[in-house]
């Protein structure tokens, strides 16, 4: 699977990150329920918000002292009662390994946009598709997905199922991924939801063949307030890739105006 790497220092650092991104949460925005996988329903017209994402992976059991973090910035409008259009201002990455000392760069800028179908309150399903485009001066990358969404009382089951082709080194080489995720959340009160997250990618090479298939399982916690949310995942390797990382976490902080 092609690595999408993240932030700033290394282990000594991911402590503090959780701990401020932990205070951050104990504060209903367009708040989302999981960090992987996306829900069908989309922001009201004219409604804004803010979006800082950070993702960890750690560990490879080719290469034990892997580290990389992912930031991005996503700047999300609801274009219409439907449609909702999001802009990242600011995708960068930070990775060290054994054969590399920690470097950071600026990766990307992409927009987004999820347009609902059905909505999976008044209807049996809510369904919606997504697409995006990101890139920068030597690649660009689209990603395509059907989106599911299942509510029953306090439980919402969603499943995302698509693919993304990238074209790199100057967008001379090309590689592409199949993907599917889906997660099930327990609303326990207005503010607090708790379940988990699969996440499964399949990395094609070409269009004549289908490579390493990874497979991560693990448990997610959300928290809302009428402006602030928060959701963080973590994801285990099940399968026995070693050139994937052992471990994932991801926290997604938003903010509504």
């Amino acid at each position: 699977m092609k690595p999408h790497q993240p932030l700033i220092a290394s282990r000594g650092i991911l402590p503090c990150l959780g701990a401020v991104l932990a205070l951050a949460c104990s504060a209903e925005a367009g708040s989302r329920r999981f960090t992987y996988s996306y829900e069908t329903t989309t922001m009201p017209k004219g409604a804004m918000e803010l979006e800082s994402w950070v993702t960890w992976k750690t560990g490879k059991a080719s290469d034990p002292a892997f580290e990389r973090f992912d930031i991005r910035h996503e700047f999300e409008y609801g274009y219409s009662d439907r449609l909702q259009l999001a802009f990242y201002f600011a995708d960068w990455r930070y990775e060290e390994s054994a054969t590399e000392s920690g470097k950071t760069e600026f990766r990307d800028i992409a927009v987004e946009a999820i347009y609902n179908l059905t909505d999976p309150n008044t209807t049996p399903f809510g369904s919606a598709l997504y697409g995006e485009i990101k890139g920068s001066d030597d690649f660009i990358e689209l990603e395509a997905k059907f989106l599911l969404q299942k509510n029953i009382g306090q439980w919402m089951f969603v499943y995302n199922i698509g693919g993304e082709i990238e074209w790199e080194d100057d967008y001379e080489n090309d590689q592409a991924e199949l993907m599917q995720s889906a997660g099930v959340s327990y609303q326990i009160n207005p503010s607090w939801s708790v379940g988990a997250e699969a996440l499964h990618e399949i990395a094609v090479p070409d269009v004549d063949t289908i490579g390493d298939s990874a497979v991560y399982l693990g448990p997610n916690v959300s928290w809302r307030t009428k402006r602030f949310s928060c959701a963080l995942t973590g994801l285990w390797q099940v399968t026995s890739l070693s050139d994937e990382p052992d471990f994932q976490l991801r926290t997604i902080f938003a903010v509504d105006f």
